[in-house]
């Protein structure tokens, strides 16, 4: 069965052969998006719709025609994923991989690949999420030209030695900062993941199943914002930079295998952590059923959610699932490629994602989550799903780690270590998108 999503346009470059799984279900949106795979083997059909059908078993361009000329080929998509049509009168071309079954749509359009990311950094948009400095060069020895107070956006304009962005808001100044502490918009540069921010919509937190009262259902803070590198609505999404170069590597190894990460959510502000948690306690005192599915030794409320900052806070934190790319629609963004993810189908998983208990742990006992190396030493809870192992696989092969009670969680220690001499606390919000359409 299909489902639409809301998210806006959300690119992805789709790497490699896509494997078929048993997953969920499929959802669509038109404005999900990814990266244009590679189109030189397969099967190609052109004035295909969105729903069209599987051309005949030839590598090669068909030629186009019209709906009042032509129809489909005889083998079809399975009715549960793409029903049969006929050709449209369009001039558009269909790429199909046989070895995935998946149809790129727009095949015919080509442009520049970006190389440091999926799309470039330059006119993305980062933030400080402490008081910062922006100086008149790329060192802490010249004269300031403005300081940014937590939460500020701003948009990168260039990047120097790794260490420094030159950075402006409305245009009136520009300016260097240090880059190792600050947040960038994951969706301006990663946008083959696909991004949905449930707090941000309507919070998924449970326990046991039951509903956290005044969290559950509820839009915790505001995160879908005009993007206008994408020219639509879309999620902000941000991590500290040097987690979202691990994340990238993470989508490029679940890419390879036809999956794609689906990012819950990266920074958490302060005082939603504190209402959660909080909230959460107040169900646990009240409900017998809800205190028996957190007291599962070796487990405990502790285990769950935390009063004050944690690694959401600090930008070092992922909670994401994964699914299966089906369909993707080929796309510009200024003179990038990229394509539009328009099916895909969410992988199983030991529970819904934000079930705060037992039943979500990911290692069968508990480990220091301060730890790099400790969970490597303690087998993966039987409750997890191969699909489960998989994320677990592609985030920890980028250099994250699991936390030990929530098999969606996954942190970023090293970007921990290099920011602990910065006060970071999370007590803000980010309520700007500044992106730009790359030139």
């Amino acid at each position: 069965m299909k489902k639409t999503l809301f998210d806006a346009v959300i690119p992805f470059a789709l790497a490699g052969a896509i494997l078929l799984t048993g997953c969920a279900e499929i959802r669509t949106d038109e404005n999900l998006a990814s990266q244009a795979p590679s189109l030189t083997d397969g099967y190609y059909s052109s004035d295909v719709t969105a729903a069209g059908t599987q051309p005949e078993a030839d590598p090669t361009y068909a030629e186009e025609t019209t709906a009042a000329e032509t129809t489909v080929a005889e083998t079809t998509v399975p009715e549960t994923t793409v029903p049969e049509t006929t050709v449209a009168e369009t001039t558009s071309s269909v790429f199909y991989d046989p070895e995935s079954g998946i149809y790129y749509d727009h095949s015919e359009i080509k442009g520049e690949i970006s190389q440091q990311f999926e799309l470039p950094l330059v006119g993305s948009t980062g933030f400080t999420p402490t008081i910062s400095d922006v100086y008149e060069e790329a060192s802490e020895s010249s004269a300031a030209v403005v300081t940014l107070s937590p939460g500020d956006a701003f948009v990168i304009l260039e990047e120097k030695d790794g260490e420094w962005w030159r950075i402006t808001q409305d245009g009136s100044w520009e300016g260097w900062i240090k880059n190792i502490y600050c947040f960038l918009n994951i969706p301006d540069v990663i946008p083959s993941i696909v991004f949905d921010n449930t707090n941000a919509v309507a919070s998924v937190f449970v326990s046991s199943g039951k509903s956290i009262p005044d969290i559950t259902g509820q839009q915790l803070y505001e995160s879908r914002l005009w993007n206008g590198r994408f020219e639509a609505d879309a999620f902000v999404v941000a991590a500290n930079y040097g987690m979202v170069k691990k994340i990238y590597e993470a989508q490029k190894a679940a890419l390879s295998e036809g999956y794609t990460l689906v990012i819950n959510e990266t920074f958490r502000p302060l005082d939603v952590q504190i209402d959660v948690a909080a909230q959460l306690q107040v169900l646990y005192d009240q409900d017998s059923e809800v205190r028996a599915g957190i007291d599962s030794p070796p487990w405990d409320i502790s285990w769950f959610i935390t009063y004050g900052v944690s690694t959401h806070q600090l930008g070092c934190a992922m909670d994401v699932s994964l699914a299966k790319v089906d369909r993707m629609e080929i796309k510009l963004s200024g003179k990038y490629q990229y394509a539009a993810v328009t099916e895909y189908t969410p992988c199983d998983m030991p529970t819904p994602i934000h079930e705060l208990s037992s039943a979500a742990v990911s290692l069968e006992k508990p480990v220091n989550s301060r730890s790099k190396t400790k969970w490597k030493d303690v087998l993966p809870s039987e409750s997890m799903t191969q699909d489960a192992l998989r994320l677990k696989d592609y985030c920890t092969g980028a250099g994250l780690c699991p936390l030990a009670s929530e098999w969606w969680h996954f942190n970023d220690l090293d970007a921990k270590e290099a920011t602990d001499s910065y006060t970071v606390d999370g007590a803000f919000r980010l309520n700007d998108c500044l992106s730009r359409i790359p030139e």
